[in-house]
Parts: structure tokens; sequence; C-alpha cells
């Protein structure tokens, strides 16, 4: 699998077989850079903008789109040729030979509340991805018998974790073959604090040019 990284927590996962899988890519993602990008389905972990964007969504344009219900019933605008599928905290499905266990994620005491905020774990190409979507609190599933080859843990403070939780959120793993911080737009010197942590600690790190 191939990962590409944009703002805050936007990523996209490209399997060997080509399907391509965008995640979170929201309001903090310059439009015209999605010019060039294609995707074949999409996940939204919950309703705040830098995660669910209505415009973003539409220009990547995905065939399936997966939200929870709170995001579904936001949702006024048409996105062409796409089918809208509602996930929930406990369900399993399958993404273009993605496995996708959907959690749910403590958010933390949010200025703007919200009923659903989600965290998922993804499986393909014999690689196992966690990732932490917006957790404040640590939260989800029991992460201390995972083995996983990528953690994608935010690092910003922003109702999130910050780089010292997100170092000790990766301790309790059973194994991580390297984590990745996101969610740092607002202070990019999180993203530097959280790899020299990492590091004391023993955690590989892998990071996308700012």
């Amino acid at each position: 699998m191939n990962l590409i990284k944009f703002e805050q927590s936007g990523f996209i996962f490209e399997t060997n077989e080509g399907f391509r899988l965008a995640l979170d890519i929201g309001s903090k993602t310059p439009l015209s850079k999605l010019a060039a990008v294609r995707c074949d389905a999409m996940l939204v972990s919950h309703i705040h903008s830098d995660h669910f964007s209505p415009e973003h969504i539409k220009a990547l344009l995905p065939k399936k789109l997966y939200l929870n219900q709170e995001c579904q019933d936001a949702l006024t605008e048409t996105v062409p040729s796409c089918e809208i599928l509602t996930i929930k905290e406990g369900d399993t499905i399958n993404v273009g030979g993605i496995t996708v266990l959907v959690f749910s994620v403590d958010h933390g005491p949010n200025a703007n509340p919200l009923k659903e905020n989600l965290g998922f774990l993804l499986t393909t190409d014999n690689q196992t991805i966690y990732f932490a979507g917006d957790m404040f609190y640590p939260s989800g599933i029991d992460v201390s018998s995972l083995e996983v080859d990528k953690a994608l843990l935010p690092v910003g403070t922003y109702y999130t974790f910050g780089p010292e939780e997100a170092v000790d959120f990766a301790k309790q793993f059973k194994r991580i073959g390297n984590t990745v911080p996101m969610h740092y737009e607002k202070d990019p010197q999180t993203r530097e604090q959280f790899v020299a942590l990492a590091q004391q600690a023993g955690l590989r790190t892998e990071t996308a040019p700012l």
C-alpha cells in the first residue's frame, strides 16, 4: 500500500491493485491541489470542516462515500455518480479490498460538540494502518495487543493529542512500524516536537514535507 499525505488528517491510501481510498481530505487542503487527484472511494471520520467538506468531496468525485449519520444529515448537496453509505462504531466494511474496522474516538471538550467521531483500522496488502482521527483522550479499540505497520496520530493539541500525549499513546501499542503525525497545521512546530519525542522513546516516524 502507498500512503499519500494531505493537509490536516487527509490521506489517500493506494493499494497494490491501484484502488485509491481518500480519508478526511477537508477544508485545510486547497481545492486547486485536488485538480489532478482521483479516488475510488472516500471515508470521513466526523463532521468538522477540516475533515468533512462537500466541496472537497465533489472535487474528488468518489464512486462510494462512507459517512456517519451526522455527516449524511448535513450533506445537502448532491455528489455526482456517488453512492453514499452509512458507517457507525463497530462496523467492519470492505472498501475495494481494504478491510476497515470502525471505532469511536473521544474528541475531548470540543468547542463544536458532535454526535459521532470515528477512527479506523485499515488492513490490505498485508499491512495494517491505525487512523486515530481527532483523538483527545485515549479511546476506541484496545491497542495493547495491536500490531500495526503505521499509526496515524494527531499531534497538534487543538482538541486532539499534543506531541507528548501522542507519544504516550503510541507506547501503548504492542508494536508500531512507523508513527505518522497529522493534524498539526495550526502549529507545525508540534510535528517537530512529536518527532523528537518519538525518537527519544525509540519510535520510528514517517513524515511528509511541510
